[in-house]
């Protein structure tokens, strides 16, 4: 059981309304409305069943207390896994949160013999929130009672290996303890990003400004933000983001055969890095720098967020 047999199943749990401007893009287009969809993910090693967030709860509750929210057919995540995938949940031996903003937690309690684990910094601020994020994490001072409330998380500190196989690392900025999970296949690493990227298109040049990675807006410390979307660049094979259904809905399972892998922390003239090199372990892994030509063919076929569709 390990490397092997392990296989990770996108679970859309829904869609919400966000401002590509404010929320998907830094100086993205404000204004023009986006619908992203809400992804968990169960990863299925051959010997441990896990799930990393638990997505979305009800339309109803989500549009009335956070974002216009719409199912569009999805289930919630404990529906997703019985009818779709036929596993209980009982079944499930851990559930690993990138974070604990509200649209990843919810009916975590459904999954009564897991494990609860979550970046401590998160578990932390989701207690005792700063008062800007009373309502993210669903802070009971607002008359919302928040999905955790009542459960006894284990805190992680540092980056750890998790279970064989699953490494939870730091990539704050989003929230201030989030961590994002890789996840070692046969096809390499995946890393399940949770929100420190929104779509797979922040991972890549935002030309008018001469930034290397056209970062997401929703921050809560925009250093660290950046520094977290070098870190996933550094480390992933493939990434699949919580609120991007490209990445996502390729496969109903990953690794697949044929599966597009990323080039790690490839050189593209004229952008730089902020950041330090590539780790040791890693250095081996580094794709070769873009030439001024191809860089040149690159940039002018990257879509604009303008022109993103809305779904």
């Amino acid at each position: 059981m390990g490397v092997a047999e392990t296989r990770i199943y996108p679970i859309n749990t829904g869609w919400l309304e966000a401002d590509l401007g404010t929320y998907i893009f830094w100086k993205g287009p404000a204004g023009k409305k986006y619908w992203n969809p809400v992804y968990c993910h169960y990863v299925d090693t051959g010997e441990h069943k896990i799930l990393i967030d638990t997505g979305l709860c009800d339309e109803e509750r989500a549009t009335l207390y956070h974002h216009r929210c719409e199912k569009r057919g999805c289930l919630e995540v404990h529906d997703h896994l019985e009818q779709k995938l036929g596993v209980s949940c009982d079944e499930i031996d851990a559930i690993i949160f990138t974070h604990l903003h509200w649209d990843h937690v919810q009916n975590m309690k459904r999954f009564k013999n897991a494990r609860y684990i979550a970046p401590k910094a998160e578990i932390e601020m989701a207690y005792n929130p700063l008062p800007l994020y009373y309502r993210t994490y669903e802070c009971g001072i607002l008359g919302i009672e928040p999905a955790y409330a009542g459960c006894v998380f284990e805190a992680v500190e540092d980056e750890c290996e998790i279970f064989p196989g699953i490494t939870m690392f730091h990539t704050p900025g989003h929230s201030v303890g989030h961590m994002a999970v890789t996840v070692a296949t046969t096809a390499g690493d995946i890393v399940i990003a949770g929100d420190a990227i929104f779509v797979e298109r922040n991972l890549d040049p935002n030309p008018a400004e001469q930034w290397r990675y056209w970062v997401p807006a929703r921050f809560v410390n925009s250093f660290e933000g950046w520094k977290s979307v070098e870190e996933i660049d550094k480390r992933a094979d493939y990434v699949l983001p919580c609120h991007d259904e490209a990445a996502n809905a390729r496969s109903h399972v990953f690794p697949y055969a044929g599966m597009p892998l990323r080039r790690r922390r490839q050189s593209i003239p004229g952008f730089k890095f902020y950041f330090g090199d590539m780790p040791a372990n890693m250095a081996n892994k580094i794709a070769p720098a873009m030439s001024a030509k191809e860089a040149e063919v690159f940039i002018s076929n990257l879509v604009d967020p303008k022109d993103m569709a809305e779904y």
